[in-house]
């Protein structure tokens, strides 16, 4: 009886009718098309390659139970070969609540070709959370200025959930205009579960391993003090799992200069409780391995 369930819930994301093709305009449509022409005149092989991994798809799904199936990564191995077949059936909306699988492959890819139809669903007020998270942590790992102004302006329009939808997906972007944003907002929010994923996406940002492992570094500096500065005042305005939140996303970022500015919140803090709490959070700082330059 369970597999049967999940092989009917696997049946229903596919026939999910709920916003299937991205919202773009015509002509940007149309562009992406004649792109996708072109290329399968070109060579169908791909085309061929990703149909069949999305038409096997359904079973995967029954096939993991309560483990995510990793169709995505199957279209990703593809390479930069498999984009624009992925972005002809997310355009056209032809999987069902599996379109989200195509959106994180273009985003695994990281091919600046995916950014105006990935804009065009982060943009989409109608979309999802998950849908909307998928597609803003897909524009963030393409990495381009485009593509990080992409999610700036749609998270300058965005409220409650939709909002929270894109702060969580934005914590793969390391631009540093667009960190600042991320920071700017938690710093003005007084909402708990805002404050949370604003955190836990600058700990993402500023993930000191991360920048390791990375060609282009130039933004390293400016995104990890940004990043920790906003999470030191988080972690005073804060309680509760916001403030765990920070504290996490601190050790994480492992910012040098962090000692000096859990010094300067000390000084300034009102409260003998937030001064017990700045000395346990520097004494734990002291013993982090991720503090390095």
């Amino acid at each position: 009886m369970k597999i049967a369930s999940k092989t009917l819930l696997a049946t229903a994301l596919v026939l999910a009718p709920a916003t299937a093709a991205a919202r773009m305009p015509e002509a940007q449509r149309a562009a992406v098309m004649r792109d996708v022409a072109k290329a399968r005149a070109a060579d169908p092989r791909p085309f061929a390659a990703v149909s069949r991994i999305m038409e096997l798809a359904p079973d995967a799904v029954a096939r993991a139970r309560d483990r995510k199936a990793p169709i995505a990564q199957y279209v990703a191995r593809l390479g930069p070969s498999a984009v624009l077949p992925a972005l002809e059936r997310i355009v056209e909306g032809r999987d069902g609540e599996l379109r989200r699988e195509l959106v994180e492959a273009v985003g695994l890819v990281r091919d600046p070709r995916a950014t105006g139809v990935l804009g065009a669903i982060v943009d989409d007020a109608s979309e999802d959370r998950e849908t909307t998270r998928t597609a803003t942590e897909a524009l963030a790992r393409i990495g381009t200025e485009e593509a990080a102004r992409r999610i700036v302006t749609a998270l300058d329009a965005a409220r409650d959930e939709r909002a929270r939808a894109i702060l969580e997906g934005m914590g793969e972007c390391r631009r540093a205009f667009a960190v600042d944003a991320l920071a700017a907002r938690l710093r003005a929010t007084n909402d708990e579960a805002d404050a949370r994923v604003a955190a836990r996406s600058l700990g993402r940002a500023g993930n000191a391993w991360a920048w390791r492992t990375l060609a282009d570094r130039a933004e390293e500096d400016r995104v990890r003090e940004i990043a920790a500065r906003a999470l030191v005042d988080a972690f005073v305005r804060h309680r509760g799992e916001a403030r765990d939140a920070a504290a996490n996303a601190l050790m994480v970022v492992g910012d040098p200069r962090t000692p000096a500015m859990i010094g300067a919140a000390r000084s300034a803090a009102s409260t003998e409780a937030d001064r017990a709490a700045l000395d346990e959070l520097r004494a734990r700082f002291a013993k982090n391995p991720a503090a390095f330059r």
